[in-house]
């Protein structure tokens, strides 16, 4: 069937045959473009649904602090808690709006109403709760919210995007700075109602030093994460780095607030609105800097949507143009190859008719032009032979009978010879029979050396596809495992930094615990100094009251002679004045004394009210006296029972913070061993792809070579040889 089509259907076979590999790597590109379009779609959507929970994320914390302050005491704050209801309300509803878009493909739905339904229950009841139930509704409720936006995060692949830019931004907006966030929140609450009350317990100052501990160390971690995202893309460097700072600094005031106003005090004086606005700023910084955070990214996710799609259409257009160009040029070499070969039918029919004129067109400089040519020469050379009539329908009838022979190696039929005449076409069958022989060897060579390369590049090309298919199995299974041995040692490294973190925590504590034992065994010192000079100051008084009692003695006998004054002035005077004229001066001495005896007597009862007063105070200081030495003895029995159960914390401590020092010892060694093996399987990986990308090639390589043989067989087949040459070939 094939021997009887035409030359240009077996050219377009042959065409269509060869895009069969073109097309299949064309659609290969294609779904993998279409893929990778469509994963950057889910994580643009999976950036709506978390952009929406941002503002749920900054308002909620700030309910809880003023929550906090208005529940100890600080009722100016109640404006505060009800413009921070009003906005959660808002960002719950916008929530709500994302979770009924896209809730049911990611599978959010279940776990977003929980959190609904419990955000509407603390909100009907955070007046009537205790500060500390309402602190630990409102972090459980942000906990969860946090999980949720965790859980978007893996659904919609933005916690393992390829691109390292990308995922570092993505793991800052999905992890650290929402924690960094709920960590300044969880400080502006405790702080706002240490601040309401102007007093901290030992529990509070133990999470004030925590939380403080953990913003530097999940702001430092976020720094992190922008610096390594600012290696692979300077345009964000210049576009981020400004505000990372900003929002570092605004959380380190906050952190040196609470250190200062708080911790390091000795008495608590911030007020809570100055407080919770230096909270608030640190939050605000940090939301900003992850509103900026998030136009980058999702501007990143545009552009490479853009450019994924710009390359599907790119290569699909390349493609086509590659095709159309093999299908033109097929169609010039058919077209060549048939113009001429029709050409010599027509002179050869014209010939066949009588028309010794005609001549062949010559319509290229290849084989068939040259056989057209040289064909032309050799009628032009019969044509001058041909002398009478006779002659020429002699010469005509051995052209006819020559025709009739080789009519057949037009159609490919090599078996054919012509007869070798005495006539004048003789000659020219006998070159014709020496053309005829040398075109069959070089068409036997030909087949034969084709068939060898076929089956050579078809094994070649079997094996090569084989072990590019092998290399790019080892190669997605060494990335697979590089991607695990990743996330391995990123979790290590979290749990190193954790254990270092404890071990801080640790040691701190024990710091903590020795100093408090140390400030115990002073204030037992100190109680037991302060019982003695209270008794010594009790026995003083009582010797005071004495000594006033003994006054009052004195002054009443004072008393007395003032009146007996009194009496003798009043004799005095009546005696001067039986004695008349004589008696005038004595009458004024009489006078004198009686006005002593009077301002004795008005001083006699002034100091007997004062010593009355001194001697009421002294009772009562001294029944004081007495109250505050048996509160001083029993604060001295309970200081020593402190200092003994701190004595048992320091041990606790101690070992507490050797085990955790041991821990982190050893994360730390595992941490550098998994990134030492992580980078080791990574070079193996990149070496992996390196070979699966040269066996590709080589296999695209071999398979053209294989189409170009199937053309060349498929262009000599036609051509049939006689059965010893065949037998001989094969």
């Amino acid at each position: 069937m094939f021997r009887n089509l035409k030359l240009w259907q077996k050219l377009a076979i042959a065409g269509a045959l060869a895009a069969i590999p073109m097309f299949t790597l064309m659609f290969l590109f294609l779904r993998s473009r279409d893929e990778q379009i469509a994963r950057t779609r889910d994580e643009l959507a999976g950036m709506d649904y978390v952009l929406s929970v941002r503002n749920l994320l900054e308002h909620l914390p700030r309910h809880r602090s003023a929550a906090s302050a208005v529940l100890n005491g600080d009722h100016s704050m109640r404006g505060e808690l009800l413009e921070a209801q009003s906005q959660v309300e808002n960002a719950v509803a916008a929530v709500d709006l994302a979770d009924k878009k896209s809730g049911k493909e990611l599978g959010t739905t279940a776990t977003w109403d929980s959190i609904r339904l419990r955000w509407a229950d603390l909100k009907s009841r955070v007046l009537n709760l205790s500060p500390e139930e309402s602190y630990g509704r409102h972090t459980r409720l942000i906990a969860d919210i946090l999980a949720q936006v965790r859980l978007v995060g893996d659904r919609t692949g933005l916690t393992t995007d390829p691109e390292l830019a990308t995922f570092y931004l993505a793991e800052n907006l999905l992890t650290q700075m929402p924690e960094s966030s709920e960590y300044l929140g969880q400080l502006a609450s405790i702080g706002s109602g240490i601040a309401a009350r102007q007093k901290m317990s030992a529990a509070e100052e133990a999470q004030v030093r925590f939380l403080n501990r953990q913003i530097g160390t999940s702001v430092e971690l976020f720094e992190r994460n922008f610096q390594s995202a600012f290696s692979y893309d300077n345009e964000l460097r210049k576009k981020l780095e400004g505000m990372v700072t900003t929002a570092s600094g605004s959380a380190a005031y906050l952190r040196n607030v609470a250190q200062q106003e708080l911790l390091d005090a000795n008495s608590i004086t911030v007020q809570p609105r100055n407080y919770i606005e230096a909270g608030n700023s640190a939050v605000d910084k940090v939301w900003k800097l992850y509103d900026l955070a998030a136009v980058n990214i999702r501007d990143l996710f545009a552009q490479r949507l853009d450019r994924l799609t710009s390359q599907k259409w790119t290569q699909l257009a390349v493609a086509l143009s590659l095709l159309g160009l093999s299908a033109l040029f097929i169609f010039q070499i058919q077209r060549g190859i048939t113009l001429q070969v029709r050409s010599m039918s027509r002179t050869f029919q014209e010939i066949n008719k009588g028309d010794l004129e005609a001549r062949a067109e010559v319509h290229g400089g290849d084989e068939l032009g040259i056989m057209a040519q040289r064909t032309n020469e050799m009628l032009s050379n019969t044509t001058s032979l041909i002398q009478s009539r006779e002659e020429r329908d002699r010469i005509q009838q051995s052209i006819q009978k020559l025709l009739d022979e080789v009519s057949g190696v037009a159609a490919g039929d090599l078996t054919k010879e012509a007869e070798v005449s005495a006539e004048v076409t003789g000659a020219i069958a006998d070159a014709f029979n020496y053309m005829l022989a040398e075109l069959r060897a070089i068409i036997g060579n030909v087949q034969k050396t084709a068939a060898e390369v076929n089956r050579s590049a078809l094994s070649v090309q079997s094996e090569t596809e084989t072990l590019a298919e092998g290399s790019q199995q080892q190669s997605a299974k060494i990335l697979a495992a590089t991607g695990s041995i990743e996330s391995m040692a990123h979790s290590i490294r979290s749990v190193a930094e954790t254990a270092r973190a404890a071990s801080s925590v640790a040691g701190e504590a024990l710091s903590g615990a020795l100093a408090g034992g140390d400030s115990v065994r002073k204030t037992i010192e100190g109680m037991t100094a302060i019982r003695q000079q209270v008794q010594e100051t009790a026995k003083r008084m009582k010797r005071l009251g004495e000594s006033s009692q003994e006054i009052g003695e004195i002054v009443q006998l004072i008393s007395d002679i003032a009146d007996r004054t009194s009496i003798l002035a009043l004799n005095a005077s009546i005696q001067a004045a039986m004695a008349g004229e004589a008696g005038k001066g004595f009458a004024v001495v009489a006078e004198e004394v009686e006005r002593l005896s009077e301002r004795s007597t008005e001083a006699t009862k002034r100091i007997t009210t004062l010593i009355k007063s001194v001697q009421t105070d002294t009772n009562e200081a001294i029944s004081a006296m007495e109250a505050t030495t048996r509160e001083v003895v029993g604060g001295s029995q309970v200081a020593g029972e402190a200092g003994e159960r701190l004595q048992h914390i320091e041990s606790v401590s101690r070992r507490i913070a050797e085990l955790v020092g041991s821990i982190a010892h050893i994360a730390q060694d595992q941490a550098q061993g998994s990134e030492t093996v992580a980078k080791a399987v990574a070079g193996v990986s990149h070496a992996t792809q390196t070979t699966a990308e040269g066996a590709r090639q080589a296999a695209a390589e071999i398979r053209s070579l294989a189409a170009l043989v199937t053309q060349l067989n498929q262009s000599v087949s036609r051509f049939r040889l006689p059965a010893a040459q065949v037998s001989l070939k094969s």
